[in-house]
C-alpha cells in the first residue's frame, strides 16, 4: 500500500509541474491514415527501398558500429550514430500504419540488436571509452556528435516503445536519458561543450528528454529540460532568445547551422507543450517568421550556403537563385511546423509543411525511395547523397511522418490540414466510427471531394484548410454552396454540423498562377548606386512550383526569356504529360517545358533545373 501511494503521488507531482499548453490539434496514429495515390506511392517506395535496405546495408555496417568490437576501434567523432534512431522512427511509423510483416519483422530483430549493445552505465553510443561522454578529460567534446547520436536513439526507441509497448525498449531509452542525467547539469559537465558548432548538436537533447518526460513523467527530467533551455538563452555564440528579441538573424546562432538551428526550435517548441512561457512562444514565433521572410525557397526548403559553410543560413540580405537545401533542413522545418500547427492551430503552418512536401522534401527525392539529394538547388543539377550521409535517412523520416500530419483532432472534430488522395479511419469522442475518405488529384488539380460515412448521424466540426493562394474557393456539402464570405485564404474554414452517412463535401480551388519575385543585388560603397541589380521571378500554380526541365536550348543557364510573368495565363500553353497521367505541363513561348519541381530535371542524378528566372538586370 504504502508503494502504490509513493507511485501515485509521484505522478501527481509530475502532473502538477508541467503545466501543460492545450493544443489545437492532437495529432493521430499512422494506422488512423491511409495516404494514397501519387504522394502514397511515394511514402510506399521508401519503405521497400531505405527503410528495407538499412540494416543490412554494408554488412549491417550502421547497425553494428554500435557493437562493443566496433566501438573498441572508433577513434573517429563522426555523426553516423544518428542513422540507427531515424531508422526506428520511421520505421516504428511505418509499421504501425501498415502492418507489413516483413518490416515489422525487421523492425524488432534490428531494436532487439541495437538493445544488446548497451553498456552498463546506459551508453548506446559508437564511441570507444576514451572519446564518450563519460570521458571528462576527452579534449575533443567540443567536435564531437555523441550527444546527437544518443539523442535520435533515444527517440528511435521511444517511438518504437510508444506504438509497441515493450518494457525493454523502454528501459534502454530510460537508462540513456539517466547517462545524460548523471552526465550534465548545473554542477556538472556543461552540455553546450559537448558538441559542434557551440552546443547546437548536443542541445538537441532537449527534445529526447521531453520525450522521456512525456513517457515517464519523471520530473527530473523537467528540470533537465529547464537547465537545456537555460544554457541555450546563456551560453556565448547560442543566446537564442536575446538574439531573436533583437532582431538579428539566425545565422548568429551557433554557426548559423540550418538544420541545427531549426531541429532546436523544434525541440523548444515540444518543451513549451510542458513548460508554457509566453517569452518561449513569442521567440518561436520570431523565428517561424524570420525563415519565412528570408530563409526560405519558393519550393519551401530552408536554404543557404552561398559563400557559406553549405548548410548555414546566408544574412537575411542576402539572395542568390543558385541557394541550396540541406535535405536535413526541409525535414527539421516539416517537423517545426508541425508543432506550431499543434500550438497555435494556425492554418500557415500546414501550409508550410504541404509547400515543402509537394515540392522541395520530393524534390530531393529519387523514385526507386533509397537515393536523396543531400542538396538540392532551385537552379542547378541533381547529385544523389551517399546511403550512410545524413540526407537520406532524413528525408525518409519526413515521408513517414506526413501520415501524421494529413488529419488532427480539433474541437472534438476533425481538422483537414493537407490534400491528397486519402483516407481517415478513426473513433470519434473513443467510440463513434467514422471514416473520411478524400478523393482528388491534388497537388495537380484543385477539385476535393471528400465522403464521410458513419453509422450514426453525428454533431461534430469539419476544419478545411484554405490556402494562402486559394483567393477565390468554392465549397459544397450536399451540392449546397457554402456562403463565400466566410471563405478566407491562408485560414480554416470550420462547418460545424450534424454528419449523417455518404454526407459529401466539394471543394474547388481554383488553381490559377502565381509568382515570387526577389532581388539580387550589391550595393556600392559610398554610393547612392548599386554595383548590380538583377531581378528574378518564381512561378507557382496552386501548391506546385513549376521549373524548367534543364538548362536553357541545352546550354545556358540563365537568359531573359519572353514570358510575360504578368499574364501568364495567356503566355504559357497548357499540354497534357505524355508520361504522367492526370498531370499538365505548359510550354513557354521560347519553347521550353514547364513542369512540376519535383520532377523538373527528370528526378535523374545530374540533370538541370531551372526555378528562378531572370527578368531584368540593371
Amino acid at each position: 500500500m504504502r508503494i502504490n501511494i509513493i507511485v501515485l503521488l509521484f505522478f501527481i507531482a509530475g502532473f502538477l509541474s508541467a503545466q501543460n499548453v492545450n493544443h489545437y490539434n492532437t495529432f493521430l496514429k499512422p494506422s488512423e491514415i491511409s495516404i494514397q495515390g501519387f504522394l502514397g506511392d511515394e511514402i510506399q517506395s521508401v519503405e521497400k527501398g531505405r527503410l528495407s535496405m538499412l540494416p543490412s546495408w554494408n554488412n549491417g555496417k550502421l547497425i553494428k558500429m554500435f557493437s562493443e568490437d566496433f566501438r573498441k576501434n572508433n577513434k573517429t567523432n563522426d555523426w553516423f550514430g544518428e542513422h540507427a534512431g531515424k531508422w526506428l522512427y520511421s520505421t516504428a511509423l511505418a509499421v504501425e500504419r501498415t502492418n507489413d510483416k516483413n518490416l515489422k519483422e525487421l523492425l524488432f530483430n534490428t531494436a532487439d540488436e541495437l538493445i544488446s549493445y548497451q553498456d552498463d552505465d546506459g551508453y548506446l553510443g559508437s564511441y570507444s571509452p576514451t572519446q564518450r561522454i563519460s570521458a571528462p578529460d576527452y579534449p575533443m567534446h567540443a567536435k564531437s556528435w555523441d550527444v546527437w547520436n544518443l539523442t535520435y536513439m533515444t527517440l528511435g526507441l521511444l517511438k518504437v516503445n510508444e506504438f509497441f509497448p515493450n518494457e525493454k525498449y523502454l528501459q534502454v531509452a530510460k537508462n540513456i536519458g539517466e547517462l545524460f542525467l548523471k552526465t550534465f547539469g548545473e554542477d556538472k559537465e556543461d552540455i553546450t561543450n559537448y558538441g559542434t558548432r557551440h552546443g547546437l548538436s548536443s542541445v538537441i537533447a532537449l527534445e529526447a528528454i521531453v520525450e522521456l518526460y512525456k513517457t515517464t513523467n519523471d520530473t527530473r527530467y523537467l528540470d533537465f529540460g529547464s537547465y537545456i533551455l537555460k544554457r541555450i538563452n546563456e551560453r556565448e555564440n547560442l543566446k537564442l532568445f536575446t538574439v531573436l528579441f533583437a532582431n538579428r538573424p539566425l545565422e548568429l546562432v551557433g554557426d548559423g547551422k540550418i538544420y541545427q538551428n531549426i531541429w532546436n526550435l523544434y525541440a523548444i517548441a515540444k518543451f513549451y507543450e510542458l513548460k508554457p512561457k509566453n517569452e518561449t512562444l513569442e521567440a518561436l514565433n520570431i523565428a517561424w517568421e524570420q525563415i519565412h521572410s528570408f530563409n526560405l525557397n519558393p519550393a519551401g526548403g530552408p536554404w543557404g550556403g552561398i559563400g557559406n559553410h553549405l548548410e548555414c543560413f546566408n544574412s537575411r540580405k542576402f539572395f542568390s537563385p543558385y541557394g541550396l537545401v540541406e535535405t536535413c533542413s526541409t525535414m527539421s522545418w516539416i517537423h517545426f511546423n508541425k508543432q506550431m500547427l499543434g500550438l497555435t492551430g494556425e492554418a500557415k503552418f500546414a501550409e508550410e509543411i504541404e509547400k515543402s512536401t509537394y515540392n522541395a522534401l520530393l524534390g530531393a527525392k529519387f523514385p526507386n525511395g533509397v537515393d536523396w539529394c543531400y542538396h538540392s538547388f532551385t537552379n542547378g543539377s541533381r547529385h544523389a547523397a551517399n546511403f550512410n550521409d545524413c540526407c537520406p535517412s532524413s528525408g525518409t523520416l519526413a515521408m513517414e511522418e506526413l501520415s501524421t500530419l494529413f488529419y488532427s483532432l480539433r474541437e472534438n472534430g476533425i481538422s483537414c490540414n493537407l490534400y491528397g488522395k486519402s483516407e481517415l479511419n478513426i473513433a470519434l469522442n473513443s467510440k463513434d466510427l467514422i471514416k473520411l475518405k478524400q478523393e482528388t488529384n491534388y497537388p495537380f488539380d484543385g477539385k476535393i471531394k471528400f465522403t464521410i460515412n458513419s453509422k450514426k448521424n453525428l454533431s461534430f466540426p469539419i476544419f478545411l484548410r484554405i490556402p494562402e493562394w486559394a483567393n477565390t474557393a468554392s465549397i459544397k456539402v450536399n451540392g449546397l454552396e457554402m456562403s463565400d464570405n466566410k471563405i478566407t485564404a491562408n485560414s480554416f474554414f470550420k462547418i460545424n454540423r450534424k454528419w449523417k452517412n455518404n454526407d459529401i463535401i466539394e471543394i474547388d480551388f481554383p488553381f490559377e498562377f502565381n509568382t515570387t519575385k526577389k532581388l539580387e543585388r550589391v550595393e556600392a560603397p559610398q554610393s547612392q548606386y548599386n554595383i548590380f541589380e538583377v531581378n528574378w521571378t518564381a512561378i507557382t500554380r496552386g501548391p506546385l512550383v513549376y521549373s524548367i526541365n534543364g538548362l536553357i536550348n541545352g546550354t545556358e543557364r540563365e537568359t531573359i526569356l519572353n514570358m510575360d510573368f504578368d499574364n501568364l495565363n495567356t503566355s504559357l500553353k497548357e499540354v497534357k504529360s505524355s508520361k504522367f497521367t492526370n498531370q499538365t505541363e505548359y510550354i513557354t513561348p521560347d519553347s521550353l517545358i514547364l513542369m512540376p519541381y519535383y520532377r523538373a530535371d527528370n528526378r535523374e542524378k545530374t540533370n538541370w533545373r531551372l526555378t528562378w528566372f531572370l527578368t531584368d538586370i540593371k
